[in-house]
């Protein structure tokens, strides 16, 4: 009997990695260019991880099914990836941020399949609501850009070290490490424990071509995730404003996730990804004119629609076509799509942001554009099958 409900247990696990996640992406690019990266170099910075999860991804998520203890994997990946997190503030010079950068990617990035796809799994035992659980993710989301822009801005009236925000990564990835040791392990039945990698002649052709939309949706916030906060900082916004933009947009994705098992039922994972795509030509078609604050405000929530819609609607379409007991492995896969768009996107946002500043937006416009078209292909997939379950 777990001393902690399934749902509590499952929510603080969310709530670690994403929490590092939050100080992460608003505030690892300032980081970086204080340590003398330039754009092209805080790209390249950025991608490593992206490029090493191409590898990692998919063994992580295999090394969970395989194992039948996705609790004491993710324990471990979580205690690894706040030790390399250590040695990234630790580090003395550029190319040993970048090594760091790798070894963190081999452990972090694996996590969030692995949990996912434990958490889809409680749910069909119908021990939570996955959106209710993944919304405390999105609230620690929210609170790692609140903390490390007040930190860092000073708003408490202290002066804090540039390398903070590291150890604030290197903190909730500890803190991870601490909740999943609450969770209670999840053992295969006797048929599951042989698991083989997933293969992509095995798969439905649904499911090929919605996780091909997913990686465009999600590859098209490259530009956003390397340059937003910069570009914000260089119009004169403030480390705090700058944090409540990002907070904004992810508190609009808790109150998706917080009715997401509605609205997944209602629309299904296809019209989730199309929603995705379809805001994201939107945003981004708006982002690239370099827009002013007032309209930042009315642009970020719109990440419930192009991350939190596509997000669930990639857990979703991974839950009804997956393989039985291949779970983590094709959540990891999916994973891996994502990456393998992200890495290439990234790759080219530091020459694009270069050349064109904020126009480097409309390629991610283009992205989501491509995106929204795959969507549109995976529903026309899906709608066969759907009437011939209806007879």
């Amino acid at each position: 009997m777990p001393l902690i409900a399934p749902r509590h247990a499952i929510a603080a696990v969310y709530a670690g990695l994403f929490f590092g996640i939050g100080v992460f992406m608003p505030f690892f690019p300032v980081w970086l260019e204080g340590r003398g990266f330039d754009a092209s170099m805080i790209a390249l910075a950025l991608a490593v991880p992206q490029v090493v999860r191409l590898v990692t991804m998919p063994l992580g998520g295999l090394l969970a099914d395989r194992s039948g203890r996705p609790r004491a994997t993710l324990i471990v990946y979580a205690a690894a990836t706040a030790l390399c997190f250590a040695g990234i503030a630790l580090a003395p010079s550029m190319t040993f941020i970048l090594i760091g950068l790798g070894l963190a990617a081999v452990f972090w990035q694996p996590s969030l399949p692995v949990l996912d796809a434990y958490a889809v799994a409680r749910r069909r035992e119908g021990l939570i609501d996955y959106g209710r659980v993944r919304l405390w993710g999105s609230m620690a989301f929210i609170g790692g850009n609140l903390l490390a822009g007040a930190l860092l801005g000073g708003v408490f009236l202290v002066k804090v070290p540039a390398d903070t925000v590291i150890w604030l990564i290197a903190g909730a990835s500890v803190a991870a490490a601490l909740a999943g040791a609450t969770l209670k392990e999840a053992r295969p039945a006797p048929h599951e424990t042989a698991v083989r990698r997933p293969t992509l002649a095995g798969m439905a052709p649904v499911l090929l071509v919605g996780l091909a939309a997913a990686a465009l949706v999600q590859g098209s916030h490259a530009v956003l995730y390397a340059f937003a906060s910069l570009m914000w900082q260089g119009s004169g916004l403030s480390t705090s404003v700058i944090g409540l933009l990002w907070s904004l947009g992810v508190l609009a994705e808790v109150v998706l996730f917080h009715s997401g098992t509605r609205v997944t039922r209602r629309l299904g994972p296809e019209k989730l990804l199309l929603i995705g795509g379809l805001a994201g030509v939107l945003r981004f078609g708006v982002m690239a004119l370099d827009p002013p604050l007032l309209l930042l405000l009315l642009l970020q929530p719109l990440h419930a629609l192009t991350f939190g819609c596509t997000y669930l609607g990639t857990v979703e379409l991974v839950a009804r076509h997956a393989p039985p007991g291949r779970g983590a492995s094709v959540q990891a896969l999916a994973a891996w799509a994502t990456a393998i768009a992200m890495a290439g996107a990234t790759l080219a946002a530091g020459p694009l942001w270069q050349s064109f500043g904020p126009g480097a937006f409309l390629a991610s416009a283009g992205l989501a554009l491509a995106g929204t078209t795959l969507a549109l292909i995976a529903g026309r997939l899906r709608q066969p099958q759907s009437a011939g379950s209806g007879g």
